[in-house]
C-alpha cells in the first residue's frame, strides 16, 4: 500500500510539473506581487515587471498573469509618455524622475516586450490595446520634451518576433508596421519611426511601401519647434539609417530624402524658440523664494570649505560640524510649503538627499536618514506627482543597497517604512537587485 501511494504521489508530481502547476512560484515573490498590486498604478506595474523578470520565477502561467496585470495597471499611470530634458539646460531632480520609466507608454511597452519571450500571440494582443501616441504640441516654455522611442522599438520587435512563417507569408508583419509608418503627428516620432522601419524584415516591395507612407506622413507633421529642435540630430541619424537601408535594398530613396528636406525647411521657416528660453530655465539647486535661497546658502556653507572644495570626511566627522548639521536640519524642518510647491519639494528633497550622500556613517547620518525618510513618507506630493516624489526614494534605495554593510541601518529603515511604496521597493531591491548599469544614470 505504501509503495502504491509512493508511485501515485510521484506520478501526480510529474504530471503537475509537465502541466506547469508544480513550477516554482517562490512565496517571497508571491507576497511582493500581492503587495505591489495594491500600490498606485505606476508603482504597481513597475514592481510587477521586476518580479516577472526574476530568474527564479519558472512558473510560465504565473509570469504571464503578472505581465498582463502590469500591462493593464500601467494604463492608469499619471504620465502618458516619457519626457527628457531639452538640451542646453542643466539636469534637475525632475528630469531624472522622468528617466525612471514610470509613464504608461514605457511600462506597457516593457510588458509587451517581456511577453514576447513566453507568448508572442498575447504580446501582439497587448500591443494592439496601446493607443497610437498622440503627442501634445509643446511651447518654448517647456524644458522637457516627449520621448516615445520605446514604443516604436517594441512595435519593431513584435513585427520581427511575433509572427509565424505562415503569418509572414500573409503579410501580417507588414500590416502591423503599416499601421504606424504613416501615423507621425509630432517631430518626436520621426526618429523612432525611421529606426523602426530600417529594421523591418519584410519583402522589398513592402519595405518600399512603408518608406513611401512615412515620407508622406512627414509632410503632415505640424509645427512644434521645441520638439523639432530637441529631436533634429537624432532624426537626421534615423533618416540616414533608413535611406541607407533603401540603398541596400535597391529602392529609390529620393522620395524619402526629398520629404525629409522639405519637412526640415518647413519647420525651420516657422516660429522658432530662442535658445535662451531653454538655457534660462531653472536648473538644479536654484531657488526663487527668499527662504529657499537662504537655506541654499547655508547648505553650501555646510558642505563646502573656504577653499571652494568639498569638505573632507575628517572635518565632517567633528562635533562642531555635527552641531552645524543639526542646526541646519532644524531650519530645514521649519521650512513649510510656500507659494511654489514644485520648488519646495525639489529643493528640500535635494538638500536632504545631498547631505545624506556626503555625511559620514555615524550618528549624524542616522539622524539625516530619519529626517529624509520622515520627509518622504506620506508626503502629499506623492499623490499628485508620483514619479517626481519617487525619484528621491529611488535614489536613496540605490545608494543604500550599493553599500549593504555601511548602510545596514538605512536598509532596515527602508524595509520597515510605514509607506507601502518605499517598503515594497526596498524589498524588491533586496530580493531582485538591479544591475548597476540600470541604476547609475539615476544617481
Amino acid at each position: 500500500m505504501d509503495w502504491f501511494r509512493f508511485l501515485a504521489c510521484a506520478w501526480l508530481a510529474a504530471s503537475a510539473a509537465v502541466s506547469g502547476f508544480g513550477a516554482a512560484r517562490p512565496p517571497a515573490l508571491v507576497d511582493l506581487a500581492d503587495l505591489a498590486r495594491g500600490q498606485p498604478p505606476e508603482f504597481a506595474a513597475d514592481a510587477l515587471l521586476r518580479i516577472a523578470d526574476a530568474p527564479n520565477l519558472t512558473d510560465v502561467a504565473w509570469k504571464r498573469e503578472i505581465l498582463e496585470d502590469a500591462f493593464h495597471l500601467a494604463a492608469g499611470a499619471q504620465q502618458p509618455f516619457a519626457r527628457v530634458r531639452w538640451k542646453g539646460s542643466p539636469a534637475s531632480l525632475f528630469d531624472k524622475a522622468y528617466a525612471q520609466g514610470l509613464d504608461a507608454l514605457s511600462l506597457q511597452s516593457k510588458a509587451v516586450d517581456a511577453m514576447l519571450a513566453i507568448d508572442f500571440k498575447k504580446a501582439r494582443e497587448l500591443l494592439g490595446e496601446i493607443p497610437a501616441p498622440r503627442i501634445p504640441r509643446l511651447t518654448c516654455d517647456d524644458a522637457l520634451v516627449y520621448d516615445v522611442s520605446i514604443f516604436y522599438t517594441t512595435v519593431g520587435e513584435v513585427a520581427v518576433r511575433a509572427f509565424s512563417a505562415k503569418e509572414a507569408s500573409q503579410e501580417k508583419p507588414f500590416q502591423l508596421l503599416e499601421r504606424y509608418a504613416a501615423d507621425a503627428t509630432s517631430p518626436a516620432q520621426a526618429a523612432p519611426i525611421a529606426r523602426m522601419l530600417a529594421g523591418a524584415s519584410v519583402k522589398r516591395e513592402q519595405f518600399e511601401a512603408l518608406v513611401n507612407s512615412f515620407a508622406g506622413a512627414l509632410g503632415q507633421i505640424p509645427g512644434d519647434d521645441r520638439s523639432f529642435s530637441a529631436a533634429m540630430a537624432d532624426a537626421d541619424a534615423g533618416i540616414a539609417s533608413l535611406a541607407a537601408e533603401c540603398a541596400r535594398r535597391r529602392i529609390n530613396r529620393a522620395p524619402l530624402v526629398d520629404a525629409w528636406g522639405a519637412y526640415k525647411a518647413r519647420q525651420l521657416s516657422g516660429a522658432r524658440c530662442a535658445d535662451a528660453a531653454a538655457r534660462g530655465s531653472q536648473g538644479a539647486g536654484e531657488c526663487k523664494s527668499p527662504q529657499c535661497r537662504q537655506l541654499a546658502a547655508q547648505f553650501q556653507d555646510l558642505i563646502m570649505g573656504t577653499s571652494g572644495f568639498a569638505l573632507p570626511a575628517a572635518q565632517k566627522s567633528t562635533s562642531e560640524w555635527g552641531s552645524r548639521l543639526r542646526q541646519y536640519l532644524a531650519a530645514l524642518a521649519d521650512w513649510k510649503q510656500d507659494d511654489d510647491p514644485v520648488e519646495y519639494f525639489r529643493a528640500k528633497s535635494q538638500f536632504y538627499g545631498v547631505l545624506f550622500e556626503v555625511t559620514p556613517n555615524g550618528a549624524e547620518r542616522d539622524l539625516l536618514l530619519r529626517a529624509l525618510l520622515g520627509w518622504l513618507q506620506q508626503n502629499g506630493y506623492q499623490r499628485d506627482h508620483p514619479a517626481e516624489w519617487f525619484y528621491p526614494v529611488n535614489r536613496l534605495i540605490i545608494q543604500a543597497f550599493a553599500d549593504p554593510v555601511g548602510m545596514k541601518a538605512a536598509i532596515a529603515e527602508l524595509r520597515r517604512s510605514p509607506d507601502p511604496v518605499i517598503a515594497l521597493y526596498a524589498q524588491l531591491e533586496q530580493l531582485l537587485p538591479r544591475p548597476m548599469d540600470l541604476t547609475f544614470g539615476l544617481l
